[in-house]
């Protein structure tokens, strides 16, 4: 019987010391669960601009115009060609003969449509003389060959301008550019007659100025040619058949744009 307190006693003292650990659990395990409360965030503070940025003056300055509401694709064009005259001085050499060297000046006059197309007349005077070949030949064989010098050219072209673009010139400047594709027609006058003659070709210009610019052009001409007799004796003068005259003319010049309509850009 003296063993039953002491039972009795242990008992109690167990369920003590559980009933006083649950609620110090429960309530830790209640703060794990609570959501964590958030750090204070910093404010920024945006600072304020004086002044409204101005778009249309900035179009203006950076951008392409035209009668079109988008923008254009190519920035700060320097100059404007629409619905302007062109006139052009021109100089340059015709390779149409093994047996001449052949070099030419004349000029041109041209309208702008628009930015892109344009119509141009022009012609040149040529000035033949004997090649080194023709020289050789005629000093060791003591004759000469059947060679037809030009005369002069005139014609008429249309110039599609497809590229524009800027150059850097040795990091100090900034030169503005147009390359063109030209197509054409006109009449070449050789020394056995006239002959109409087409032609194609590239070119490019080196604007200066709003106003003038440096243009270098290559052309390829054909026409079909007579040929008349200066080798054979008893035939001397007479047309001894036709050939197909290829004719390959570079040209290099100055055109200065007129604005007759007040065109021009603010």
């Amino acid at each position: 019987m003296s063993m039953l307190p002491k039972l009795v006693g242990i008992v109690v003292t167990v369920f003590l010391a559980s009933a006083t650990a649950a609620p110090a659990g429960a309530a830790e395990r209640a703060q794990k669960s609570a959501p964590a409360t958030p750090l204070a965030t910093p404010e920024v503070q945006v600072p304020s601009f004086a002044g409204k940025v101005n778009v249309d003056s900035i179009k203006e300055k950076y951008w392409a115009q035209g009668n079109e509401t988008e923008l254009g694709v190519v920035q700060n064009r320097a100059y404007s060609k629409a619905r302007k005259f062109e006139l052009g001085f021109l100089g340059g050499i015709t390779s149409s003969d093994p047996f001449l060297n052949v070099t030419q000046t004349g000029g041109s006059l041209g309208f702008h449509f628009s930015e892109y197309f344009a119509l141009h007349l022009f012609g040149w005077k040529s000035f033949t003389r004997n090649s080194s070949a023709l020289n050789t030949f005629e000093e060791k064989m003591g004759a000469t060959t059947n060679y037809n010098a030009p005369r002069w050219y005139w014609g008429a072209e249309g110039s599609a301008s497809l590229i524009y673009g800027k150059l850097s010139f040795v990091g100090k400047a900034i030169m503005y550019y147009d390359m063109h594709v030209l197509a054409g027609a006109g009449t070449t006058a050789t020394e056995s007659g006239k002959y109409t003659t087409p032609h194609f070709g590239v070119g490019q210009q080196v604007y200066m100025n709003k106003a003038l610019s440096i243009r270098l052009d290559y052309r390829m001409m054909g026409y079909r040619e007579m040929i008349v007799e200066k080798v054979v004796p008893t035939s001397l003068g007479k047309n001894i058949g036709q050939r197909t005259n290829w004719t390959h003319a570079v040209t290099i010049g100055f055109d200065i744009l007129i604005d007759a309509f007040g065109s021009s850009e603010k």
